[in-house]
């Protein structure tokens, strides 16, 4: 039997599981019928569709609200202090994409496009110092060829290499634990706004976590000039750490334009690697204008693929990025230095939002669609709080014949 509302509206109790329910599965038909099953709730695919753009857009507002309120104060902004002690907060960003259509086109696809998404995770952790660094040698994983091929295009297997080589990846991983940071607690942001906007987006999350009295702090990101931008004007105090697996991705890019030979290309890949594991950039850098000096300068609008031009890209690259990428002193400090639970988030954000055949309004049901995922994946209670504090704004049925103004597609 379908639960029974009460004067037309929903309580917030029916409001958190319908919108949980559209925030997990991958799509409101799967969902409407989870609500049925499972909970005896019966709301059809489109109405929920509606529901849950409302409360996405509810909460959009309330976290604009909510910067404009931490922006307003006077400075200096005296930080919020966290109602427990943080050994260590981490930022990180990072970009993704979803589908989008032009709003208010009817029914169909009108106009379809990739936006870029900003996205941001908020980690309390436990990183434990050292005096020295608690792992000088590359990590195992890294050497692994096997390992790697997830990771960088084209690496293939030696030809003597012996799977029994391989069975030590979880006495790795337990070693690895030792001086790895520990996750504690996470929140999450993601957005269509520009990057400017959700800097400030950003600061304020931060604020409310207590994150500027951290003890230690660490602003974790890939090379992208705008995350730094980011890191600068509202992290300042925060060590800025340039993701170690996306310096070994540009390393394997260049080591394979100058080596054509497998072997002679994965012994330079690992040379170089460790270089940047053990905090010797200058090192590579050398060695890459060594290797442009061979290859010769990029002419004037050289292609993309040509080697000239990816060299003197990456060289730019580990240039503009040098000062972060000082890893033996983020071990001992204990600190992070990849951004793999980012990847993590935006992959799980992903799940729900990505796909060649979901097509989300560049209106506002775009944008809301993001807030009740990436709530939904906080571990905190904030989508449950919104919906016991949302009186006065109750979600109440559309029964007019005609099809609702605001439409989602997935």
């Amino acid at each position: 039997m379908a639960l029974a509302i009460d004067g037309g509206s929903y309580s917030p109790e029916v409001l958190r599981k319908a919108v949980a329910a559209s925030a997990h599965v991958p799509s409101y038909s799967i969902g409407s019928k989870l609500l049925e099953e499972l909970g005896g709730i019966s709301i059809s695919s489109r109405h929920l569709n509606n529901l849950t753009v409302k409360i996405g857009v509810e909460l959009a507002e309330d976290r604009d609200a909510r910067t404009d309120a931490y922006f307003d104060q006077p400075l200096p902004r005296t930080p919020q202090r966290p109602e427990v002690p943080i050994p260590l907060a981490t930022v990180s960003i990072d970009g993704g994409r979803m589908q989008t259509r032009v709003d208010g086109g009817g029914v169909g696809v009108h106009a379809p496009h990739w936006r870029e998404t900003k996205n941001a995770l908020f980690l309390r952790m436990n990183g434990v110092s050292f005096q020295e660094d608690p792992h000088p040698e590359l990590p195992e994983c890294f050497v692994d060829r096997h390992c790697m091929k997830t990771l960088l295009p084209g690496v293939e297997s030696a030809e003597n290499e012996e799977k029994g080589d391989r069975q030590s990846a979880p006495e790795t991983r337990q070693e690895h634990s030792r001086w790895r940071p520990e996750p504690l607690f996470r929140t999450c942001l993601s957005s269509l706004a520009a990057s400017q906007e959700f800097g400030r987006m950003m600061a304020a999350e931060a604020d409310s976590r207590g994150f500027y009295h951290a003890a230690k702090q660490a602003f974790v990101s890939d090379g992208l000039p705008y995350n730094w931008t980011i890191q600068q004007k509202h992290f300042p105090s925060f060590t800025p750490i340039l993701d170690f697996v996306h310096a070994v991705e540009h390393v394997y890019a260049v080591a394979r334009q100058v080596r054509k030979d497998q072997e002679e290309l994965w012994r330079l890949h690992l040379q170089w690697t460790e270089a940047c594991w053990q905090g010797r950039v200058r090192e590579v850098i050398s060695q890459l204008r060594a290797e442009q000096q061979h290859l010769g300068e990029p002419p004037p609008g050289a292609a993309e693929n040509d080697p000239r031009k990816i060299l003197a890209d990456t060289i730019g690259y580990f240039l503009n990025n040098a000062a972060r990428m000082d890893y033996p002193a983020y071990r001992r400090k204990g600190l992070p230095i990849t951004s793999a639970l980012m990847e993590s988030f935006v992959k799980e954000l992903n799940r729900r939002v990505k796909g060649t055949e979901k097509f989300w309004n560049d209106g506002a049901s775009g944008e809301a669609i993001l807030q009740v995922r990436a709530a939904a994946l906080c571990d905190d209670d904030r989508l449950q709080r919104h919906m016991k504090s949302r009186p006065g704004r109750p979600f109440r049925p559309n029964t007019r014949r005609h099809r609702p103004t605001v439409a989602n597609a997935s």
